[in-house]
């Protein structure tokens, strides 16, 4: 954001870099920047930084007679066209191939989809045809079963507030007290619950340990949210992987995740607060994250923003696949011949905020360190497991119908 203000100043009237350092360490947002973070801003915009000096279109900047200036009109009316601090996931209408327009759809969702694939959009099914530019076409279906389309927003996670008052609810659900409406509604789910394994009261933690044809699964319910979930999986993973060489799949979601392996899971009553302990768990949890694929995601948003990375003409918009290998390509640059580079650390800082959550994840595993642990074997799926079972499914390739799939397991696991 930084390198962007600088730019902005620079295409306008210019700036002197001592008066401008002045300003921003007034904001909160700057107020501890170190001096030579500053010139490495400077000199990034001026010079290109360490491995970019070579190319003309990222000296954006000249100096003349002190005053800091764009000078060049196309820099400048590409750095016009970027102006801007939300990075948000590419939008695409979706028309009939008559050209009549039904709405607007994330590339995300558009993305995955194969020519003969049907959707709902505006309360109509839609069989995809083709995507031009940042246009899918597509006509009407009479099919009744639809794919329903997703927003990234939609993947927002629990907050640490929110995972406290469910984990409250389920205490009183646990100790009977259902008067509630949401857990009068619950109750045969609760019910349910209780009767394959256990429901949760406030200072338990409850781990169910279940043998299918698929192999050995093992559920844990933190109830903190997805994305201490993901963190909390991958380092219980690299974790028992020490104790014995296996390789997981691993689902999550709000409420918690799962392992899956096709040999015993080591994972018992003795050892359950060691591998969940606060204990160098940060060494872990980037050895256990892919830490460079979650980095090299963040760095496409902060490569856009401080300039590097072109979006594209208005109405020529860039997709985000060209986003993403453009914004790659630096990064490896950065990588290997620029270890210092501050948007490079800013982009593993951001993982680890916000992201992975780390300092959830760290309060998580406090209040693990002070809980009971419940470890349950039930015979079947549990309500609880059962939609971590369906999620990992989803992951997969198959020809058959998800609810044969589901079928198939469940006869299965009630053989067993």
């Amino acid at each position: 954001m930084l390198l962007q203000y600088l730019t902005t100043l620079a295409t306008g009237i210019g700036f002197y870099p001592d008066k401008v350092f002045e300003e921003i360490k007034t904001t909160h947002a700057f107020a501890t920047i170190a001096r030579h973070e500053f010139d490495w801003c400077l000199k990034f915009l001026h010079q290109g930084g360490e491995v970019l000096s070579k190319y003309d279109e990222f000296k954006k900047i000249e100096i003349l007679e002190g005053l800091w200036k764009v000078t060049d009109r196309k820099i400048a009316m590409r750095h016009r066209l970027s102006i801007g601090t939300i990075v948000s996931e590419q939008i695409v209408s979706v028309k009939l191939l008559n050209g009549k327009r039904i709405g607007t759809i994330e590339e995300y969702f558009i993305s995955r989809l194969n020519e003969g694939d049907v959707f709902s959009l505006a309360g109509q099914n839609l069989e995809f045809i083709k995507m031009h530019e940042m246009t899918a076409f597509a006509r009407k279906s009479k099919s009744t079963k639809a794919l329903v389309p997703s927003w990234m927003g939609g993947r927002m996670s629990l907050s640490s507030n929110l995972g406290t008052m469910l984990r409250l609810q389920l205490n009183r659900a646990a100790r009977g007290n259902r008067q509630e409406l949401e857990l009068k509604s619950l109750q045969p789910l609760l019910l349910t619950q209780a009767q394959y394994s256990r429901v949760p009261s406030t200072g338990e933690l409850l781990i169910e340990k279940i043998k299918t044809n698929q192999g050995y699964h093992v559920f844990v319910y933190p109830f903190e949210g997805r994305s201490v979930h993901e963190a909390m999986a991958a380092m219980l993973a690299h974790r028992l992987s020490r104790v014995a060489p296996m390789t997981f799949s691993i689902a999550l979601n709000d409420y918690g995740f799962e392992l899956l392996s096709d040999s015993e899971i080591p994972l018992n009553i003795n050892n359950v607060l060691e591998l969940l302990s606060q204990q160098n768990f940060l060494d872990d949890l980037q050895q256990g994250i892919n830490a460079t694929e979650m980095v090299r995601r963040r760095f496409r948003d902060i490569a856009v923003i401080a300039g590097l990375v072109f979006q594209g003409n208005p109405g020529q918009q860039m997709k985000t696949r060209h986003l993403q290998s453009n914004s790659a390509l630096f990064y490896k640059v950065f990588s290997e011949y620029d270890r210092h580079n501050l948007l490079l650390r800013q982009a593993l800082n951001e993982v680890l905020q916000y992201q992975v959550e780390e300092a959830r994840l760290l309060s998580t595993l406090q209040r693990i360190a002070t809980s009971s642990i419940y470890i349950t074997t039930p015979e079947s799926f549990s309500p609880f497991s059962f939609p971590l079972m369906v999620d990992r499914l989803r992951e997969t390739i198959s020809n058959e119908s998800m609810e044969d799939r589901i079928a198939k397991i469940l006869a299965q696991s009630i053989a067993n």
